[in-house]
């Protein structure tokens, strides 16, 4: 045996010989049962500021403070100490092992757990956490468009060993709590079952909620008065001569482009979505009608060309007088359609 085996050799004995024996499952360390029932957790969350709202990937990032209280009989103390709580480091006794469902990644704790317990076996536990979370967004009415936006708590242990409840009094929203673009509303949280494989056993699963309203000032401004400026211009080409072709195809040529160059500026700003949202409808409006302008020019020129020109001019009064009440209409029901 070489030089390094004999090394190797005695330094695994030696780890071998002063490793401690299995310790025995300590029993502090199991959920309690408080009168032979599965122990009831009460737990809260509220959110504490949000981060940002993302629309393109349908998430949000907040921070927020993460309380569990329940009782334990093993913890009470027949002698109280400073003001009767004792606290307790993180693992030496047993606490509720919860997860965030939603989470896309790993939340951020920003310390250990604070532990306390009373001398009568009331023990509870808060954290303050950060975490970016995914969230199924409706969009199809946006910018009028209000969500909700969820964090899932879900427990390690099932209902035959651990309840939840909602405690009411962490209901709520920071009254500081602020996010750009977005007005906070009403908050709520329920407990439901949760069967992660089916056929197994069920875990209890809480759900904290928060309404916000889209603040679409900006997108109406900045998005659709200039859409639906664009789309006017192509109605001027009615104003011209039927025998001014030239005019008449540069107008609505122009709003045409126009609109394209627009919507690929304003592309940054919009949710990608399978679906159509209430701008993206009021953009294929405004394109829909100023093709259908460039198609009634060309339709007044071609029978100008076979010289019926008294049909043209009838056809461009037609089209001047029809296309803006046309267009409100169409808009008007597109907007009907999203607020419903």
């Amino acid at each position: 045996m070489g030089c390094f085996g004999a090394i190797r050799l005695v330094l695994t004995l030696s780890a071998i010989g002063s490793a401690p024996a299995t310790a025995p499952l300590d029993a502090d360390m199991t959920p309690p049962r408080v009168q032979g029932k599965p122990v009831e957790v009460s737990i809260g969350f509220y959110i504490l500021d949000f981060a940002r709202i993302t629309s393109r990937d349908e998430s949000f990032d907040v921070t927020g403070y993460l309380e569990l209280n329940w009782r334990d009989p093993r913890t009470a103390r027949p002698e109280s100490t400073a003001n009767g709580v004792t606290r307790h480091a993180p693992g030496k006794i047993w606490t509720p092992r919860v997860f965030f469902e939603n989470a896309l990644e790993q939340p951020r704790f920003h310390f250990d757990p604070v532990i306390e317990a009373d001398d009568e076996g009331r023990v509870s536990s808060w954290v303050i956490v950060s975490g970016k979370f995914s969230v199924p967004m409706n969009l199809r009415q946006f910018p009028f468009d209000r969500q909700v936006m969820s964090v899932r708590i879900g427990t390690f242990e099932d209902e035959s060993v651990q309840s939840l409840q909602v405690d009411p009094a962490l209901v709520m929203v920071d009254e500081k709590a602020f996010v750009t673009d977005w007005t906070i509303e009403k908050a709520s949280a329920r407990v439901e079952p949760r069967r992660y494989v089916p056929g197994q056993e069920t875990y209890p699963s809480y759900i904290y909620q928060v309404v916000v309203q889209r603040q679409w000032t900006f997108y109406f401004w900045r998005v659709l008065v200039p859409l639906t400026l664009l789309t006017i211009v192509a109605w001027a080409a009615f104003w011209f001569e039927p025998s001014g072709l030239q005019p008449q195809i540069s107008t609505c040529t122009a709003a045409l482009i126009s609109l394209v160059a627009f919507n690929f500026a304003i592309d940054f700003s919009l949710p990608k979505v399978a679906y159509l949202t209430f701008v993206d409808k009021h953009a294929l409006i405004g394109f829909g009608f100023v093709t259908a302008a460039a198609a009634t020019v060309t339709y007044v020129h071609v029978a100008l060309d076979r010289g019926r020109r008294d049909r043209a001019q009838r056809i461009q009064r037609f089209a001047r007088w029809l296309f803006l009440p046309a267009y409100a209409c169409a808009v008007g029901l597109n907007l009907v359609n999203a607020l419903l």
